[in-house]
């Protein structure tokens, strides 16, 4: 399947002048913590790409009325693509490790594989992926992020030095609307990269973020985009890999 996906991007990537911009995360509905900034670029026309690392198979939730398993993993693959339609992107590259599976040496060693040949194949001007908090802290995001992070600084053809963690600052969530999961918080003065967004681009996310029926009802939902639009107060925020920097409005060089 990755060589099939290979494939197909690769001949989108050739035949493009414009800029890339790859997110990797570990499950369908990660991408929901910078949805607006993903459907900003797509909308200027650069290409944006989503790769997931984990099938889902193990995110059971009592209202979706779904087992874990195939069927779980079929039905959150479809969210997926549901997702990327909504935020304009190029349909989700699905790596297919099992949830909650890829602590252990072997998984490791081949989820560092793929992502490298994911990048080296779609050459993107800067990625997005989850720093050492994880997120919300799941052990799954953590690993995936020490994975794409290991990619980045080995380096080589087609891997940008342009990696971003995304966060929301600390000072702003303090009078949050409450919502579950949260997300680790980071002192605003470590996240110099704001990206703002439109109000267009603010539903795509939220219509995106509907997309992911198995995991929130809609009174979560409802409570997870009250909270996440409360940190961002128009602007996803991101730091890179490396540390701080001077603040910036932008992640592709242009």
């Amino acid at each position: 399947m990755l060589c099939l996906l290979i494939g197909v991007t690769q001949a989108a990537t050739a035949q493009s002048s414009r800029h890339r911009l790859v997110a990797v995360f570990a499950h369908p509905d990660d991408e929901r913590i910078v949805g607006p900034l993903l459907a900003r670029y797509a909308r200027e026309g650069h290409d944006v790409y989503l790769v997931i690392a984990t099938d889902g198979r193990k995110g059971v939730r009592e209202h979706a009325g779904i087992p874990a398993g195939d069927s779980l993993a079929q039905v959150r693959a479809q969210e997926s693509r549901c997702a990327a339609r909504e935020l304009g992107i190029h349909q989700p590259i699905l790596l297919g490790f099992e949830d909650a599976g890829l602590a252990s040496f072997t998984s490791l060693e081949a989820l560092r594989d793929q992502v490298d040949s994911v990048l080296r194949v779609l050459h993107p001007d800067a990625v997005i992926g989850f720093g050492p908090e994880g997120g919300t802290g799941h052990p799954d995001h953590r690993l995936v992020g020490d994975i794409v992070t290991q990619v980045v600084q080995t380096g080589g053809a087609g891997i940008p030095a342009a990696l971003y963690y995304p966060s929301l600052p600390a000072e702003r969530m303090g009078d949050a609307p409450p919502a579950r999961p949260t997300i680790a918080t980071m002192p605003q003065r470590y996240l110099p990269v704001a990206v703002p967004f439109t109000p267009g681009d603010l539903e795509a996310g939220r219509r995106a973020f509907a997309c992911h029926r198995t995991q929130y009802t809609p009174a979560e939902m409802d409570a997870i985009n009250r909270y996440l639009a409360h940190g961002w107060d128009g602007a996803v925020r991101l730091r890179p890999w490396y540390g701080g920097g001077a603040p910036r409005t932008d992640i592709l060089d242009r």
